[in-house]
């Protein structure tokens, strides 16, 4: 049987992560990926569900990071910098960390940036209760050398930007691998976002870094499903309302299906 990751409601979600957990380029507040997965989150269970985005645009991982020279002090600290103050001292009952993708476009070594990770998400599992999440870095154009050719935005001819321009798939892939092991050696939950979105260029806005609505939609239920999957409480709101409510079988479903199926389906006594 599968492990139950956690069986009671969450109460507080603490998010860490760069521009795109920050919702950047989502016209609509509702489509971020991270208000995406709490709201989905607060309609499967029966308590409320507060939330901390404590993402930054443009945050890399540590000081060592190649990328943290050129960035403004607008996108400092980094993630490992903040997260005592901000993930561990909020106390939550799950807590996400979504990094990787700035780094590896900055080609910041896959060893080095496995430590750093694991020290903030070590002590998170160590130091708090909550249910820990890591999501791997994104699928991005850069990723694609013949496709970043053919359509590079303009900020990369930038020398500005330079840094975060190595382009193919060799580092970011060794980061999903090693991430993927790093959380199942400290009990958490992985999200493998890179596999889900490798290719899905129409998910990306026309810098070819930040997601659209779609993409924010996708990457937030992403999550969620990967959470609902490996954690009971998501699913005992919808036991228990189908349990007392007496829904079965014959009294659910056949929404846009014709009167014959209805008929032979839905229970006469029960409607």
């Amino acid at each position: 049987m599968r492990k139950d990751y956690r069986d009671t409601p969450v109460h507080k979600v603490v998010l860490l992560g760069e521009s795109n957990a920050y919702g950047m380029c989502a016209i609509d507040p509702r489509n971020e990926w991270f208000q995406t997965l709490v709201n989905l989150i607060r309609d499967f269970q029966d308590e409320p569900v507060a939330a901390l985005n404590y993402s930054i645009p443009g945050c890399v991982i540590s000081p060592r990071s190649p990328g943290y020279a050129c960035l403004s002090d607008d996108s400092k600290p980094s993630a490992l910098e903040r997260y005592e103050a901000e993930v561990i001292e909020s106390d939550p009952d799950l807590a996400i960390y979504a990094l990787g993708l700035n780094d590896s476009r900055c080609g910041y070594p896959v060893a080095n940036f496995i430590e750093d990770i694991e020290t903030m998400v070590s002590e998170t599992v160590n130091r708090t209760e909550a249910l820990v999440v890591v999501t791997s870095p994104y699928w991005n154009t850069q990723y694609d050398e013949e496709l970043w050719r053919s359509c590079a935005p303009e900020w990369a001819s930038d020398p500005r930007w330079e840094v975060f321009c190595v382009s193919g798939p060799a580092l970011v892939t060794s980061y999903v691998a090693e991430m993927k092991k790093m959380a199942e050696r400290n009990g958490c939950l992985f999200v493998d976002l890179y596999s889900l979105l490798d290719g899905s260029q129409w998910l990306l806005n026309d810098d070819q870094v930040h997601f659209t609505d779609v993409g924010q939609r996708v990457i937030g239920q992403a999550v969620f499903n990967v959470i609902a999957a490996n954690c009971s409480f998501i699913g005992a709101k919808s036991l228990k309302q189908a349990r007392e409510g007496g829904f079965d079988i014959w009294n659910t479903g056949g929404t846009n299906c014709t009167g014959r199926m209805l008929s032979a389906w839905r229970n006469k006594e029960v409607m």
